[in-house]
């Protein structure tokens, strides 16, 4: 008797040391996961020498090596070698915090005629631009200067406005209600316009508008000038331009440019091209307007025909900001691709002008001067160049802007005959080659704020309003438009196979018709023409956005490499950075949880007891600290008396939701193992026959459970206070395809974050947490995660498109589940 006293004695400790182990390494994987979502916000608007990144970074790799301790005394000392990862990390991280940044005077202002003018991270990309044609052509530029981005800085830091901004700026990249985009949006320009410019940026201005000379009557033009614009990244009419200001409005017109930066369509911009908020400090460039007669953009080469000898220049009559914004047809001037450049052709903007005739307004010497010039500056750049020029009363040539043209490479493909091999359309202008195929979305009056990925949009003048919805685009076709209009920039650069200037044929296209576009070759075709083409573009639009630019602290603490836990590669010795750390500890730490109740389940230790819950689904409870009765053969969910446990039953549980057993219904008669190969429930560590665990105290959850096909675990601790309070939720799998998975996530990624909960994706796992929350709202998120773990139970299977996530997720927050029935 005294021997089985023993064993159980010992049985018990063990019991309860593992217990504490296991809760600590959760706890201690909170703390690291709210550190890392705070580091990574930080980087997002510090740099990574700011002081106030260091003291985090500290705690966190603190944080990592108990989580690895605790890892190891769960697994009998399997991953000692995490040790001397995490010192290698610490001492790599810590030799980069030690390279403090010398501090330097602030240059708050760069005249075009000094040195730093063309260092881009103090005038940005635009100003840099600028300053190159000024160092070949310094009379042929007009006398500017730029606040440079230590000036934008110094004009949040002096208002306040950099953690105002963080806040409203925070997950908006995950933001699917546009709506609520908006509004974060609009509150940040608001706080920007009633802003007080500092007296010392006042200052500099009116010094600066006092040494430059010939501002005449035609004021100011006021430009925006981000870091990278006009440089590796075109940010095309993204920010406002201000033309004609006067001098007293000056401080107003650059508050107004600031806050364009923060514009809806700058903003996913910045996001679609993988940019963090810090990347792109923005810089203002202030020049003399120029009173032009005529005003227009060169390209160095043909855009549309690039294997031709020739440069294309645009002109109108006047100034030129209606073009760019492709507002107006312009003249086009073909010249040849020379130092001194020959005039080739002229075609009209005007259709009723008589081709043959020369603009009255620019003359065939000032067409090749420009010629000569843009040749020059392109062999001095070494690539070619989109340059804007004015010429202004007394015929005098103006140089204002300057960026690298993006030139398409033809696609090569072997023609396939069709019987029906007339096109629907034939004609128009080439903005980017390719060919794609999809359904046509006309857009008439209100930009939508998104539309299915693969669409082919249809409009009738191209807008720079548009780019939010570039990156979703199969192809796109205009009535109109420039082909030097901002939008054909973003095209090209987005690479968006595109069509412009198809006038009234477009009509011929119905809005949801399916079409194939050839805008290599000009030609529209009604129906489906190439095999394999959609594929294609939806791969290509599938894929994820990178970083651009992510410095190396964020490279050894924030990146994230162990991102499939079921690759061989999923191994401690590749973890690269300390978030990779934090990942393989806690996946090996839900897969010990997994073995831990298969331990107490087995019928010596007689711990684990059938949990009768009355839905479909084989759990068994492990007690802590006796909240249900012990003599029992199996246990009710009224029997349990925890605290975090009735929060989560009464979600799991709500008669609202529906517990639709789909695939029963489906593959009835099917054996289980075909089922489970070809839902793909075969990739995880559990399956569906086995065992879900629910280990519980009076104020202890951890529930680790296979739903269908995919797995959930909430950990949480809720007590009468908050300071001990937390929960963490972690979500991943599922029995579709890995595009319709990401749809599922994304839904419960919404809803959490709708929720309050602090959320990590990645494809689609999902690792969320809520800490130190009172006991009220801690209770009502665990509800909320029993109600998100019913209703997402195979919604990967229902979600056909991304427009469905948000009409899921609208509902679920409506508490409409209804939705959720098939």
């Amino acid at each position: 008797m005294s021997d089985n006293i023993d064993i159980s004695e010992k049985h018990d400790f063990g019991f309860r040391k593992r217990y504490e182990t296991l809760r600590a390494l959760l706890n201690s994987n909170g703390n690291a996961l709210q550190i890392l979502s705070d580091l990574e916000a930080d980087l997002h608007h510090l740099p990574s020498s700011d002081w106030r990144i260091q003291r985090p970074v500290s705690r966190l790799i603190d944080e990592v090596f108990l989580m690895a301790q605790d890892l190891n005394l769960l697994t009998n000392s399997r991953f000692t070698g995490l040790y001397e990862t995490l010192e290698l990390s610490r001492k790599k991280t810590f030799e980069i915090l030690r390279k403090t940044v010398k501090s330097q005077k602030k240059s708050l202002v760069v005249r075009l005629n000094e040195e730093k003018s063309n260092d881009s991270g103090l005038v940005g990309g635009k100003t840099s631009g600028v300053s190159f044609l000024y160092t070949l052509f310094p009379d042929f530029v007009p006398d500017a200067f730029v606040l440079t981005t230590d000036a934008y800085r110094i004009f949040l830091e002096k208002n306040n406005l950099i953690d105002k901004i963080r806040l409203l700026l925070n997950d908006l990249d995950v933001i699917t209600d546009h709506d609520n985009f908006a509004l974060k949006t609009e509150s940040i320009r608001k706080m920007i316009y009633e802003s007080e410019l500092p007296a010392s940026i006042v200052d500099e201005i009116n010094k600066q508008v006092k040494i430059i000379k010939g501002i005449g009557d035609a004021g100011w033009a006021v430009r925006s000038s981000a870091i990278d614009e006009d440089g590796r990244f075109s940010f095309a009419g993204q920010f406002e331009t201000i033309l004609g200001v006067e001098t007293s409005d000056l401080a107003k017109a650059y508050r107004k440019v600031i806050a364009s930066r923060f514009l809806d369509r700058a903003i996913i911009y910045r996001i679609n091209c993988g940019l963090k908020e810090v990347d792109t400090p923005m810089a203002v460039l202030l020049m003399p307007l120029i009173d032009a007669k005529a005003a227009g953009v060169i390209h160095t080469r043909d855009a549309q025909n690039p294997n031709l000898n020739i440069m294309v220049v645009n002109a109108v009559k006047g100034l030129a900001d209606k073009l760019v914004k492709g507002l107006v047809t312009a003249d086009t001037f073909y010249i040849k691709r020379q130092l001194e450049p020959e005039k080739l052709d002229f075609i009209p903007g005007d259709t009723n002008t008589d081709k043959n005739t020369i603009s009255d307004y620019l003359s065939e010497a000032t067409l090749c001067k420009i010629g000569n010039m843009a040749y020059k500056a392109m062999e001095a750049f070494g690539s070619d160049l989109d340059i804007e020029w004015a010429v202004d009363k007394n015929d005098k040539i103006w140089l204002l802007q300057s960026r690298r043209l993006m030139i398409a490479e033809v696609e090569k493909h072997k023609e396939i005959r069709i019987t029906n091999d007339i096109p629907l359309i034939e004609g128009g202008i080439t903005i980017f080659p390719g060919r794609s195929e999809g359904q046509v979305i006309y857009v008439t009056d209100k930009i939508p704020s998104t539309v299915p990925k693969g669409s082919i949009l249809i409009v009738e003048q191209p807008s720079p309003d548009l780019a939010p919805l570039l990156p979703k685009l199969a192809a796109f076709l205009a009535s109109k438009g420039s082909p030097i209009g901002h939008l054909a920039t973003l095209l090209r650069e987005f690479s968006v196979p595109s069509i412009f200037r198809l006038g009234d044929t477009i009509k011929r296209i119905k809005d949801r018709d399916i079409i194939s576009v050839d805008s290599t070759n000009r030609k529209i075709y009604n129906g489906s023409r190439w095999p394999g083409i959609k594929d294609r573009v939806l791969a290509r639009l599938s894929s994820d956005v990178q970083s651009q630019s992510n410095s190396p602290l964020f490279n050894l603490v924030l990146s994230l490499h162990l991102t499939d836990p079921f690759s061989s590669k999923f191994k401690a010795k590749n973890c690269q950075s300390i978030h990779d750390v934090v990942r393989f500890i806690h996946e090996m730490a839900v897969r010990a949880m997994f073995h831990f109740g298969d331990a107490q389940n087995k019928l010596f230790h007689k711990r684990a007891k059938p949990f009768n819950s009355g839905l479909p689904m084989k759990i068994y409870t492990i007690d802590i600290d006796r909240p249900y009765p012990t003599d029992t053969k199996e246990i009710f969910p009224n029997q349990i008396e925890s605290i975090p446990f009735k929060a989560l039953w009464a979600g799991v549980s709500d008669d609202k939701l529906p517990w639709p057993e789909r695939w029963d219904r489906e593959f009835k008669g099917l054996p289980s193992d075909f089922k489970e190969q070809v839902l793909g429930g075969l990739l995880g560590p559990r399956r569906a026959k086995d065992v879900n665990y629910l280990m519980v105290a009076k104020d202890y959850l951890n529930f680790n459970a296979r739903f269908a096909y995919h797995y959930a675990m909430v950990d949480t601790i809720v007590g009468e206070g908050d300071h001990n309070n937390y929960v963490h939720f972690r979500f991943h799998g599922g029995g579709a395809g890995d595009i319709q998975k990401q749809r599922r996530s994304r839904f419960v990624e919404w809803i959490l974050r709708e929720s309050g909960f602090g959320v990590d994706r990645r494809g689609d796992l999902i690792i969320a947490w809520l800490r130190r929350y009172p006991q009220k709202e801690s209770l009502d998120a665990l509800a909320g995660l029993g109600r998100i773990m019913v209703c997402a139970r195979q919604l990967d299977v229902l979600m056909k498109d991304d427009a469905m996530i948000k009409m899921y997720a609208e509902n679920f927050l409506a508490g409409n589940y209804s939705v959720f029935v098939l």
